[in-house]
């Protein structure tokens, strides 16, 4: 009797453990949704998040998409990533990933630029302290929009390579402008300028060297790095 029950033990735990997992399928099909969770929005509302992602209450969460939602959601302007997960038994959390202002982009309105040089809306008052990327046209924006992305991406790289150095940083930055014969040039807070024409940012290892020098750029001076081998330095 007793090497009965030691054969039939494994079966009968088999049935138990599907069992289990029938009634755990069935309440996951009968689970609804009554909780949407929005995590990491800040400048987007929560509303507006639930609104874009259009999660249908009293719908079984095993049936809702996921995908859609997501996909809702990063209809936001302020939004650079969304994720969603459900929650047993009656939650979906939506993850917010929102963009970092960058820098501004002067077309026929300012427009606030993101870490991937995206330009994703037009500027507020809170949002102005930033520099102004200026020579984009908006006819180039939209003939030309590859071009205009370089720019802006170029732009964010010299903004880069400026973080850190002593005597000047993009703190001190009011504007980056491109112009198609000249390059790049950075008009400094104070009214001085640098430029810094089509050459990489080796340049800026002349600049280092001026300042090092004495070259005090608190008052207003133009820097040309933009000729071969050799800066020069105005006073304003």
């Amino acid at each position: 009797m007793l090497s009965m029950l030691r054969k039939l033990l494994p079966f009968a735990l088999c049935l138990a453990a599907l069992g289990g997992l029938g009634w755990g399928l069935l309440g996951a099909e009968t689970t609804q949704l009554h909780h949407v969770r929005i995590v990491g929005a800040q400048r987007a509302t929560e509303a507006q998040i639930r609104h874009l992602a259009a999660l249908q209450q009293d719908t079984a969460l095993v049936r809702l998409d996921l995908d859609q939602a997501v996909a809702g959601a990063e209809k936001h302007p302020w939004v650079a990533r969304a994720t969603a997960r459900r929650v047993f038994p009656d939650t979906v959390v939506i993850q917010i990933e929102e963009r970092t202002v960058r820098a501004l982009l002067m077309l026929e309105r300012i427009y606030l630029v993101d870490a991937d040089g995206n330009p994703f809306q037009i500027a507020s008052a809170p949002d102005l302290d930033h520099p102004m990327i200026t020579g984009i046209s908006a006819d180039m924006a939209t003939r030309t929009p590859e071009l205009a992305r370089r720019i802006i991406n170029d732009a964010l790289a010299w903004m880069d390579a400026l973080e850190g150095r002593a005597g000047l940083g993009k703190e001190d930055i009011s504007e980056l402008r491109f112009d198609a014969k000249s390059g790049y040039a950075i008009a400094l807070r104070n009214g001085g300028e640098v430029r810094l024409g089509f050459r990489d940012h080796s340049v800026l290892n002349r600049l280092d060297s001026l300042l090092a020098q004495g070259v005090d750029l608190s008052r207003p001076h133009r820097v040309d790095l933009g000729l071969e081998r050799i800066a020069v330095v105005s006073p304003l």
